[in-house]
This record gives C-alpha cells, sequence and structure tokens, in this order.
C-alpha cells in the first residue's frame, strides 16, 4: 500500500470518529437529586409544635419583636425565639416547631403564623410552653402545595425523602433545565418562593416583608398571590371577615392607622379598612415589574424596587412618594440602588437593605431630597427593624443588633449566627 492510500484511509477513519462523536455528543449522563415528600398528620404536628430550645438557626426569614423577645421565623421550620433582654448577649429559649411558616404577627399573648396554608393562632402566655388555640384551614390556598404536591386537611409535609441519581438523556431533552425532580409530582416544578411581608402593630414590631400585619383587633394578610384577607383576631376564634382580589402580583402589607399599603410585583395598592368587613381601593400607584416592599409614615411612602429575582424586570432603586393628600399620589423622588430590600423608618432615619452594598442610612429630614449619611458593611440584608436606637437586621450571616444613637457612628452590639 502507498503512502497516498495511506492517507486516504486515515482521512476515512478520521471522518468516521468525527460523525461518531458528533452523535455522541447529542446525549451524556447527569445526575439528578429525586425527592418525595414526607407526610405527617396535622394533629401530631401541633402537638409537638415545643421543639427542642436547642435547634440551631439553620437560615432567616422574618423577624417580629415583642416585649424582651425576638422572633426570628426559619423559612418551612419554625419560630425560634431569643430573649434579648441584653442585646449584647441574645439568647434562644425556645423554638417552635411549625413545618410551612414563612411569617408571623402578635396580638396580645397570641401569636399568628401560617403554617403552609393554615394560620395558627399559638399562646405565647409562656414563650418556652407555648399551646394552640385555632387552626384556620386554607386561608392561603396558594400553599396548599408545595412543588407540585399537595396537603389535605389532615396531613403535612414534614420532610423530604432525598436520593441521587443518574441517567442517560438526549441534551435537548427537558430534564436537562432541572437538578431536582421531585418524583411523582406530574413533572418536575420550581420550589414555591413566595414573598413574606412587612409591618408595625401596637402589640409589636415587624419587618418590611410581612404578608399579614395587625390593626387593632383585625389581622389583614395577602392570602393568595392576588388577594387580601381581614379576620377578627378579638377572640381566640378567628373569623374571616374579608376575602376578595385586591390588586395583582401582591408581596407585602404594611399597616398605617386605618389603611394597609399593599406592595406588588406592579406596583403599591393602598386600601382603606376602616370597615373591616367591606375595604375600599383608595388609589394605587403603578412602576415597572420589580419585587416591591414599601413602609409610610403617612405622608410619604418609601418604595424598594429590585429586578433580577421571581418579580422580574430590571429596576433597583428607592422611589419617595408623597401620600399626604390620598386619594392623590405622587412620586417625588428615586434613588439608584445595588439591589434593596428591606427598609424602616425611624423619626429622620431611613435604614434600606441594599445587597452587596450593605445597609444605606439616610437623613430623610427632607424626604424629597435624601442624603445618606452612612452605612453598615452586612453581607447580603435581607430585612430589618429600627426602633429607639436599636437597628435588628437579618442578613446571610445571622442576626445583627446596632446601636445608632449616633447615627453617624452606629455601633454593632451583637451577631446571633446561623449554624
Amino acid at each position: 500500500m502507498n503512502s497516498r492510500s495511506r492517507l486516504l484511509i486515515l482521512l476515512a477513519c478520521s471522518g468516521m470518529s468525527l460523525v461518531f462523536s458528533g452523535c455522541l455528543r447529542d446525549s451524556m449522563t447527569r445526575t439528578y437529586q429525586i425527592r418525595r415528600p414526607i407526610y405527617s398528620v396535622k394533629a401530631n404536628v401541633l402537638a409537638a409544635i415545643n421543639g427542642d430550645p436547642q435547634t440551631s438557626l439553620a437560615s432567616i426569614g422574618d423577624i417580629y419583636l415583642k416585649d424582651q423577645y425576638v422572633y426570628v421565623n426559619e423559612i418551612d421550620k419554625g419560630i425560634h425565639v431569643l430573649d434579648n433582654s441584653d442585646p449584647t448577649s441574645p439568647k434562644q429559649v425556645a423554638f417552635l416547631a411549625i413545618p410551612g411558616n414563612e411569617d408571623l404577627v402578635i396580638h396580645g399573648n397570641t401569636l399568628y403564623a401560617d403554617m403552609y396554608g393554615d394560620l395558627l393562632g399559638i399562646d405565647i402566655t409562656d414563650p418556652t410552653h407555648v399551646k394552640v388555640l385555632s387552626v384556620t384551614e386554607a386561608l392561603f390556598p396558594d400553599r396548599m402545595y408545595l412543588n407540585g404536591y399537595g396537603m389535605d386537611s389532615n396531613t403535612v409535609i414534614t420532610g423530604w425523602i432525598v436520593k441521587d441519581t443518574t441517567m442517560v438523556q438526549n441534551q435537548s431533552g427537558c430534564n436537562a433545565c432541572y437538578p431536582t425532580i421531585y418524583y411523582g409530582a406530574g413533572g418536575p416544578l420550581p420550589a414555591m418562593n413566595l414573598a413574606s411581608a412587612a409591618s408595625t402593630s401596637v402589640n409589636g414590631v415587624s419587618g418590611s416583608e410581612a404578608r399579614f400585619v395587625l390593626i387593632n383587633d383585625y389581622l389583614c394578610a395577602i392570602t393568595e398571590r392576588h388577594s387580601l384577607g381581614i379576620l377578627d383576631v378579638s377572640s381566640n376564634s378567628p373569623k374571616i371577615l374579608y376575602n376578595t382580589f385586591s390588586g395583582y402580583d401582591l408581596e407585602t402589607i404594611y399597616p398605617f392607622k386605618d389603611k394597609v399599603f399593599l406592595g406588588s410585583a406592579e406596583g403599591t395598592f393602598i386600601y382603606d379598612v376602616s370597615n373591616p368587613a367591606s375595604p375600599t381601593e383608595v388609589c394605587s400607584w403603578t412602576h415597572g415589574t420589580a419585587c416591591d416592599p414599601v413602609i409610610t409614615d403617612g405622608q410619604y411612602a418609601y418604595v424598594t424596587l429590585k429586578s433580577g429575582t421571581s418579580c422580574g424586570g430590571a429596576s433597583n432603586e428607592l422611589d419617595v412618594l408623597d401620600v399626604s393628600q390620598l386619594p392623590d399620589i405622587y412620586q417625588v423622588g428615586s434613588y439608584p440602588m445595588t439591589g434593596p430590600g428591606g427598609l424602616s423608618k425611624s423619626g429622620n432615619l431611613l435604614f434600606v437593605c441594599d445587597a452587596a452594598s450593605g445597609v444605606r442610612v439616610f437623613d430623610a429630614s427632607q424626604p424629597r431630597d435624601l442624603k445618606q449619611i452612612n452605612s453598615i458593611d452586612t453581607r447580603n440584608p435581607y430585612d430589618l427593624i429600627a426602633t429607639n436606637n436599636d437597628l435588628i437586621l437579618v442578613g446571610a450571616d445571622g442576626l445583627y443588633q446596632y446601636n445608632y444613637a449616633n447615627p453617624k457612628q452606629i455601633s454593632p452590639l451583637s451577631l446571633f449566627n446561623i449554624h
């Protein structure tokens, strides 16, 4: 065989190998995490609500202040109760084991907390040994399903059986889109990520990311993505007075006197709830699509818009609205941000969580012309409460506390770590 023939054979073999390798690249092996839910009897879960007080805090959601206690939500796990008599050294004294919990509010000695779709009323006269007083079932119907699995009136998802598996598939197969498969749930679904909400109440104080709040003896809640519900909680048997459509893509709720400010992915909706059985929309202000917590002092409302989340949109800014002459509402200022979230106002100080930029501190004595006077270097702050010169904020590392008596020299007090 001459050299020219050998060259032709080599070229032919090379071409065949390229063809086969091209075919092989159409398929590949992928490793997935398959999850199946663990269902528990609801009555047993409620009977075991007093969890181990030594349960470590693994992640942080909403926070609530009442008396000397800080109540810290751990998403879908429950509520950690910290004795904050000494802000330099908070101590965990209890853990309320509430699967599916995302938010809380306190009316007198009754704590209201969601457990997936249900609203629990819990006696916290002694926070170290609580008692379940009431269960309002299916108040939050959107949360009766988790990752494609439903829960009935007798069961609760309390965990997941997790298993890794490897399979061969076409690269174009849809399974390539999902690293986790919830087996048997009618196909892979993304995990739910409902926003929590924001508020203050005469019974305690919460941050700006809350989904339900108190006005006197009434609990106002975002019950579905587009609905506002109002319950009479003057007794241990809550009564639903109102529950209907109140705006699109609702996320947070903030009370002020006889009104609630609803933050949504599309704007801010303001409702008069002086008649709790028949609230009326006062006005609304729309913006580009973005996550939208809102707070107000009655004269001005402060709104943060955040992009790059489930809310969509491209805005990252702090907007100031004049709400002193409702139903007229005017935007009077806008300030660029990195990735803003929760916010809180104390006197003439405005604190804004702003992702990698930490917490920004503004002089808000002239709301139409905010001046940044300081910042707090905290990793990925989520929400915060500023009251009586004490600032409590939650971030990626845990629960921080600061003293802001001198806003230009804010002093750190403590850090309760996430483990």
